[in-house]
């Protein structure tokens, strides 16, 4: 079955042009808060704490939103997330018209938006697949990284000339209206059904139970331990960039905006290429772990390049392999597993995802102090290649 068979289900075409929307809304709303954090205060501190407010979030309270999606009805879910992504940039909207916008201010509207991703995650993960049959969820997943990656590659640019055109209020509103579509469409939606519970159990009760599923079964422990001893150190470096396109060829933030796109550009290209193999995905394991093999390669070679069009070279290879492990493994764990769970087993997914590399790029960057951000990276995929390694003789061991 194509990786576009989703796109078959009319409830999910109507869901898909909103997160279509939605994804737009969230790129140009990153690109307007970093402005604005510069904008206000001239600190690349501060442009970097409201970058971390907007993203951590999700490494401590998916969980817990998690076992809550799995709680609620979806759709209230649903609705509830789109009414806090919308107000989010309608927030800053009214303090800048207001002229009351303050840089606390914009820390506390960073952490909400940071919150509010944190709980969309799970319930997008949840909503998706339950509106098409079991054998579209992969076509599902496909689809959700072509989407998040057109707009990384696109949605960027198009904040920075919005504001550089038409001015930071515009660019608000217009954010802002690029959230509505999920509110409208949200309550034309009708997924799958989920089985009642018995007995009504206790939050904690559902989340205990959502952290025993993933370790007990299986493909599941499988797929969340090789998503981080995979993609943390690939993710990892690209979080890290500015290393390497300023601190070792001193090329300034023109560099770092060429390897950042260049990165995005192969991940784009994984996404095209896995919604086009569809549910063919399922089946290509050994290829999988070849791709980890050459992400590992061009992300060492990456860190060692000599030159910079060599490194712009091999950037495209290590975003194709980060995003085509990441949906690869996030269509394992999607295909059998019981709608009940969703939540709580994806947003488990996204915190092994923020997590792992979080921690790995703060890991490079800071013995690349001592040892050199070549030898630091190169020493971290060794030991993460023995782990994928250890972990895929397991998995076939057990299998």
């Amino acid at each position: 079955m194509s990786g576009f068979g989703a796109l078959a289900n009319p409830a999910f075409r109507r869901y898909f042009v909103g997160a279509v929307a939605g994804v737009n809304g969230n790129w140009i709303f990153r690109v307007l808060l970093s402005w604005l954090a510069w904008d206000l205060t001239g600190s690349a501190s501060f442009v970097g704490l409201v970058a971390a407010l907007s993203l951590a979030p999700v490494a401590f309270t998916a969980p817990f939103f998690g076992a809550l999606t799995d709680r609620t009805p979806i759709l209230v879910a649903y609705r509830w997330v789109s009414i806090g992504l919308l107000a989010c940039p309608a927030a800053l909207l009214a303090l800048m018209l207001a002229g009351v916008l303050t840089p606390s201010g914009l820390l506390g509207i960073a952490l909400l938006f940071g919150t509010v991703i944190s709980a969309y995650h799970p319930v997008r993960q949840s909503l998706g697949p339950r509106l098409v049959d079991q054998p579209q969820i992969g076509s599902v997943v496909a689809l959700a990284a072509l989407n998040f990656n057109v707009g990384r590659v696109i949605s960027p640019a198009i904040g920075g000339f919005l504001i550089a055109q038409l001015g930071t209020i515009p660019t608000a509103a217009i954010s802002t209206a690029l959230f509505l579509p999920n509110l409208i469409i949200g309550p034309t939606l009708k997924p799958r059904a989920v089985p009642p519970k018995a007995e009504r159990s206790s939050f904690l009760t559902d989340l205990a139970e959502g952290l025993r599923a993933a370790w007990s079964r299986l493909p599941v422990r499988y797929s969340l331990l090789l998503t981080v001893a995979a993609m943390g150190p690939i993710r990892g470096v690209t979080e890290i960039l500015a290393l390497i396109a300023d601190g070792r060829f001193q090329r300034g933030a023109e560099g770092l905006g060429l390897l950042t796109s260049a990165v995005g550009a192969g991940a784009l290209i994984a996404a095209v290429f896995q919604v086009v193999a569809g549910a063919r995905l399922a089946g290509m394991a050994a290829t999988r772990f070849t791709v980890i093999a050459v992400g590992f390669t061009a992300t060492a070679a990456l860190t060692l390049a000599p030159s910079f069009p060599l490194a712009f070279a091999l950037a495209p290879i290590v975003g194709f392999a980060g995003t085509y492990v990441g949906v690869s493994l996030q269509i394992g764990i999607q295909t059998d597993l019981e709608d009940e769970l969703r939540g709580r087993i994806m947003s488990l997914w996204m915190v092994s995802i923020t997590l792992s590399t979080s921690a790995l790029a703060f890991t490079i960057s800071a013995l690349s102090e001592v040892f050199g951000l070549g030898p630091t990276t190169l020493a971290v995929i060794l030991l993460a290649g023995s782990t994928v390694a250890l972990i895929a003789m397991i998995g076939k061991r057990r299998a």
